[in-house]
């Protein structure tokens, strides 16, 4: 218990209680909750990511000390005045000199924060944007607007629903922070390594297995953890050293876990903090995306399946069972873990609010774990599920807080709808090109970002075009979603790829764009049911159905080309066939899916040919060498 009395793991421990009990006995008013919320992510990021670790003096020391004290006496402050600023109109009552203070300190701490923890480009942007509120009355054209003064600035970041304590924020309140403690008590009770497990046994036989583990573990761990770089830790480890051993190149591995950790945030039953944000942005509920999303996520995860073994089979990638073997402990006796993720989905289904589902699946985690010795939960591993929790919960909450701040400035200014008139315009009103737009644009954004800071950008700026071509409001933002989950494997900016990489021991580019490679695949998948919403439930059944054969034709196609391997070696000009098959098969009008099809399988009847005649030259030779 001692070891939970420092100032990080009281601020995460009091921080996962306040948000236990306010779930239990009830919420303060959204303002306040949400305030208190950044307050203690502030307070505990602060703590964390402190400057007296890098620089020695009393006075760094001290700076650490106001930097924690101070969120936590601001969010006290919103809690006594909680019916005042709750019960005013911003932007037309007037507020105190006080809370003009305030208001500025703890947007500078938001942006100090963001600057130590998500990094300098949403940080830049969001400064450039606070900036552009000011100077929009001097600027012309689709860029001018009335502006903002210093008040109208503190009033929207910190006193409105729109700023920082906005959406994004709020989300992260109400319903991502529940959802990332009951991963972490699930990992602490042995939920984490039950997965990787699960994962090896099944895979331990197949042709390239390590790869196979690092797909399927992936695919378990971020269906609950949310995050790819936390996904590529926790399972990495594991997976990547395997995967060298195996005989893949560091770059390969590295970039194999990269690419598979980044689809966790589009897995059901939990997926990522993006998704519930988009829940709330366009009025769907959460069960209706998590189940559109179960045919995308599926199709991800099979094309990586298929790219890895179709690369094992020509790298000629060893058998190493008995190594898998001897990583994984005993299934059976953790089994009854699964419980918890079952009561989850179930609640979730039955119409439970998100909160409460989380709530009770938290509370069923603890009561199983008494079921096993080897799984039992003592108070300390509760504190420490806790604090992982809350520290967890940072990497949410903080891009949330600095998004809200460009959000908050967009909407005053109206620069959404002016971008969306800018791409009509860029795209000459043809939906291809207004699609390819928006996909590039959602890769530019995303570069350095944490998927949830690029989904908010993508969601705010480009959503609303595909939407204005006709596309499904689901369809336009699982297509951004998608984009900017992708982003944190494509170059120059490859989050998960640099920590992938640096488990491996690799080159970092190398890795990154590595995992854009064996990544392509992916991308195909949002132009699949931007065309057709078939892949998202929309639709009948034969609709449906068909459309996913065609989308899985297309995706083993341009795997194949990706590698460049089918029974033998291809040359580019057949690899260029199946990209271009790939290309017709996921347009659901018939001719072009017809005519994909067919050069698909022209494709395995040349290639078939060409190994039986390098095998009749091979038997003719050795015949040959026999007989001299």
């Amino acid at each position: 218990m001692s070891k939970f009395l420092n100032i990080q793991s009281l601020i995460a421990v009091f921080w996962s209680i306040f948000h236990l009990y306010t779930a239990i006995f009830g919420a303060f008013p959204a303002f306040t909750q949400r305030g208190i919320h950044v307050s203690y992510a502030l307070a505990l990021a602060f703590s964390i990511f402190s400057l007296s670790k890098k620089k020695e003096g009393i006075r760094w020391k001290v700076i650490d000390a106001i930097t924690i004290v101070t969120p936590l006496l601001i969010g006290g402050y919103l809690l006594i005045h909680t019916d005042r600023l709750t019960s005013r109109n911003w932007f037309v009552d007037s507020f105190t000199s006080l809370d003009l203070w305030l208001g500025i300190i703890f947007s500078i701490l938001v942006f100090e924060i963001s600057r130590r923890t998500v990094g300098n480009v949403i940080t830049i942007l969001a400064a450039v944007f606070v900036i552009y509120g000011f100077i929009g009355p001097n600027l012309s054209g689709l860029l001018a607007h009335r502006g903002l003064d210093l008040q109208d600035t503190v009033d929207l970041l910190f006193l409105s629903p729109q700023g920082i304590f906005g959406v994004p924020v709020g989300v992260a309140t109400d319903y991502v922070f529940y959802f990332i403690l009951f991963g972490a008590f699930l990992n602490i009770s042995g939920g984490g390594q039950l997965f990787n497990d699960l994962a090896f046994r099944i895979t331990k036989n197949a042709k390239g297995g390590p790869a196979k583990a690092a797909v399927v573990s992936s695919g378990f761990m971020g269906s609950i953890s949310g995050s790819a770089v936390a996904n590529v830790s926790s399972t990495g480890i594991f997976t990547i050293p395997l995967m060298k051993k195996a005989g893949y190149s560091k770059e390969d591995a590295g970039a194999i876990e990269a690419i598979a950790s980044t689809g966790g945030q589009i897995m059901p039953p939990i997926m990522g903090a993006a998704v519930f944000i988009m829940a709330e942005m366009i009025g769907i509920p959460y069960v209706e995306i998590m189940l559109a999303a179960i045919i995308p996520a599926v199709l991800y995860y099979l094309s990586l399946l298929i790219i890895v073994h179709v690369k094992a089979s020509k790298e000629e990638i060893q058998d190493i069972k008995e190594e898998m073997e001897k990583k994984q402990q005993k299934v059976l006796g953790r089994l009854h873990l699964l419980l918890p993720m079952a009561l989850l989905i179930s609640l979730i289904f039955m119409g439970f609010s998100l909160q409460r589902a989380a709530i009770w699946s938290i509370i069923l985690i603890v009561i199983v774990s008494y079921f096993r010795k080897n799984t039992f939960m003592s108070a300390n591993d509760i504190l420490s599920a806790m604090e992982d929790g809350a520290k967890q919960s940072i990497q949410v909450t903080i891009p949330c807080a600095i998004a809200g701040v460009i959000v908050g400035i967009i909407g005053f200014s109206g620069l959404g709808l002016n971008f969306t008139g800018l791409i009509m315009e860029w795209s000459l009103g043809n939906i291809i090109l207004g699609v390819v737009l928006v996909a590039l644009g959602c890769i530019v954004l995303g570069m350095g970002m944490p998927t949830t800071s690029a989904y908010i950008m993508a969601a705010t700026l480009l959503a609303p075009a595909l939407q204005e071509f006709g596309i499904e409001p689901l369809a336009a933002h699982m297509f951004v979603l998608f984009f900017a989950v992708l982003s944190m494997v494509t170059p120059p900016v490859a989050l998960a790829a640099y920590a992938a990489a640096g488990i491996a021991g690799a080159d970092a580019n190398r890795t990154g764009v590595n995992a854009f490679i064996i990544g392509i695949p992916a991308f195909i998948i949002p132009f699949s049911f931007v065309i057709n919403p078939a892949v998202l439930l929309i639709g009948d059944t034969t609709q449906i159905i068909i459309q996913v054969i065609m989308i899985l034709i297309g995706l083993i196609a341009v795997s194949l080309g990706v590698v460049g391997y089918l029974f033998t070696e291809m040359n580019i000009f057949i690899r260029g066939l199946l990209f271009v098959a790939a290309v017709l098969t996921i347009n659901p009008e018939l001719i072009s899916s017809v005519t994909g099809t067919f050069l698909f399988i022209g494709t395995f009847v040349v290639q078939f040919m060409k190994l039986s005649k390098q095998r009749s030259s091979s038997f003719i030779e050795s015949k040959v060498a026999n007989n001299d």
